[in-house]
């Protein structure tokens, strides 16, 4: 049963749409940050300062319900690009999913891949240019279905 879960999460995320290759987001006039943001929550107690109020001319931009300012990076975020008119920024996550032909293994062997299914893995990036290299390579490499990198939009789903 664990199994099937982890099979069916896996192929959720190589199968949804990705954003933008790394082509299309320096061409679409996008800025990149890859260092110096933090993503905070936004207030909802008026009465009490919240680090927004403090923090609010050091905004870089949105990130759906949360605002992103200078400081200090999450360990698991890579870059936070923000469009040109400030809507539908993202974060991009420090993880690649790759779907692979069945019973292929096609993960390039200098490469440390971590095997969520009999045909889906997981690679970890530690930096925005091994984020665009990595993706390039694995989209080359024979027997690669699908390349999936990991975002974040800031947007908390809710149960109505």
């Amino acid at each position: 049963m664990k199994k099937i879960i982890i099979s069916a999460l896996s192929l959720l995320f190589v199968t949804a749409g990705s954003q933008a290759s790394a082509e299309e987001i320096e061409s679409n006039g996008a800025t990149v940050f890859t260092d110096n943001f933090a993503v905070v929550e936004r207030s909802k107690d008026s009465g009490t300062k919240s680090l927004i109020v403090v923090a609010e001319e050091n905004e870089l931009g949105r990130l759906g319900d949360k605002v992103v300012v200078s400081g200090k990076k999450a360990p698991n975020h890579i870059a936070y690009v923000k469009n040109a008119n400030n809507e539908r920024n993202y974060i991009i996550r420090d993880a690649i999913t790759v779907q692979c032909a069945r019973d292929v293994d096609c993960i390039p062997s200098d490469l440390k891949a971590k095997k969520l299914s009999r045909s889906v893995y997981e690679l970890s990036v530690s930096s925005y240019d091994e984020w665009k290299s990595l993706q390039k390579e694995l989209r080359d490499t024979a027997g690669v279905l699908k390349v999936a990198p990991s975002y974040e939009h800031g947007i908390r789903p809710q149960l109505k």
